[in-house]
């Protein structure tokens, strides 16, 4: 696994962050460029041992296994940004509502648009500059689960003209739903846009809340209504029954890829 971490500083913990960046395995070997894929929560991407729980989405195997099968050709660079102790903070341009101050018993979120401009202003600029990417809109995607879904649709939508092909597991959206829905509807998305939605009917981020699992699933319902107003033409959404779990995003990954290739 040709798995490289550099560090950049990020102004919300004002200390260095680390970057995990997954390249080609022949990526020394050829002069081509590769389409870029920019993911949150990166110490769960890669490798078991760095992950919650010691289970990784297991991203380099998917990604063997689908060429071994010949689904797919194409290569791509994956960089995933670590989540810090700010995670509840960064991920949410807004602060929370009151499911997640009676989950936390604090309040939470407000730094996300600082985490925006840090994905779009120093890390894609960092990439496009030291490795060999494909910077166009086109060849630029993002991606995340739970609230790593939540900031990269936020992402998306402050800059419709970088992200083209955006994936949305697990939406946590129920944070702020509120605002964050207001801003999708007044936000400048392209038609050609794209939106992978994916969420499990069994998944829950509070066990005492046996309605939980209903909410996940009206989130990631809200957020395609809301896309399909904004006249964007390609949505593609799935249900499964998984839980909320690095295990059942593994799983999509794989069908997430299939469909970013489609393009």
């Amino acid at each position: 696994m040709n798995l490289i971490k550099k560090q950049l500083y990020i102004p919300t913990t004002k200390k260095k962050r680390t970057i995990r960046i997954l390249l080609p395995d022949d990526y020394s070997n050829q002069d081509k460029s590769y389409p870029v894929l920019y993911m949150h929560d990166g110490q769960n991407l890669f490798e078991d041992k760095t992950s919650f729980n010691q289970t990784s989405w297991g991203i380099y195997d998917t990604l063997i296994q689908l060429k071994q099968q010949q689904k797919i050709k194409d290569d791509v660079i994956i960089v995933g940004i670590d989540n810090s102790d700010l995670r509840f903070f960064e991920y949410a341009p807004w602060v929370g509502k009151d499911l997640i101050k009676g989950m936390l018993k604090v309040q939470v979120g407000g730094l996300g648009d600082v985490y925006a401009d840090f994905i779009a202003k120093k890390v894609k600029p960092y990439i496009d500059k030291n490795f060999r990417t494909l910077k166009d809109y086109d060849h630029t995607s993002i991606a995340g689960s739970s609230m790593g879904a939540y900031i990269s649709t936020y992402i998306a939508s402050k800059y419709p003209n970088l992200f083209k092909h955006v994936g949305v597991f697990s939406l946590a959206s129920w944070f702020n739903e509120e605002d964050f829905l207001s801003y999708i509807k007044y936000a400048d998305l392209k038609a050609n846009q794209r939106f992978f939605i994916s969420v499990g009917r069994n998944e829950s981020s509070d066990e005492s809340n046996s309605n939980f699992n209903e909410l996940y699933i009206k989130n990631s319902q809200n957020l395609k209504n809301a896309l399909e107003q904004k006249n964007v033409e390609d949505i593609f959404y799935i249900e499964t029954d998984d839980q909320h779990h690095e295990l059942a995003w593994r799983k999509m990954f794989s069908t997430f890829i299939l469909w970013l290739f489609k393009s």
